[in-house]
């Protein structure tokens, strides 16, 4: 018996679709100034034209990068900041609190997206793992992006070898 209330069981079925990450969707003040800034600080290109839904007055655009990763940039009138800080604070929250990109250099990628002016949240350190490197940085809207530079398969598990 679980202790979490109301919690309804879920039957396991066995066996799965094969299913893969498509996208992360984040509301935004300006889909103008977020568009620029995933595009020139993240390498972001426009997927798709813009979007929209007039009965929600909801403006939006699909950005792609190079190795896949899809973000939707959602403007909606009368939207309003959601919580901005540190990891930690934000987990405080349920719900979406980052998102995470792959980088090769942990110190390269976080030195060039800072100085193209992403706001550093952390500098890059050991993850709590004791082998990956991560960083935060925030989008414009306070949105956290984690980097993570994961050892390459066979490689020192030593962090310090990294980078």
């Amino acid at each position: 018996m679980s202790d979490i209330p109301n919690e309804t069981p879920v039957a396991a079925t066995g066996s799965f679709e094969p299913m893969r990450f498509d996208h992360v969707a984040l509301s935004v003040a300006s889909i103008a100034i977020s568009r620029r800034f995933y595009a020139d600080v993240l390498g972001f290109v426009i997927e798709e034209d813009s979007f929209a839904l007039p009965a929600h007055e909801i403006d939006g655009l699909i950005l792609l990068n190079a190795q896949g990763v899809r973000i939707e940039l959602f403007q909606r009138k009368g939207s309003t900041p959601g919580r901005v800080g540190h990891p930690t604070d934000s987990a405080l929250t349920h719900g979406y609190f980052q998102f995470a990109l792959g980088v090769a250099d942990i110190h390269a990628t976080f030195g060039r997206v800072v100085a193209a002016g992403a706001k550093p949240v952390l500098s890059p350190r050991v993850a709590p793992d004791g082998r990956a490197l991560f960083a935060f940085i925030a989008d414009p809207d306070g949105n956290l992006i984690e980097f993570l530079q994961r050892p390459e398969p066979g490689a020192p598990t030593s962090p310090q070898t990294m980078g």
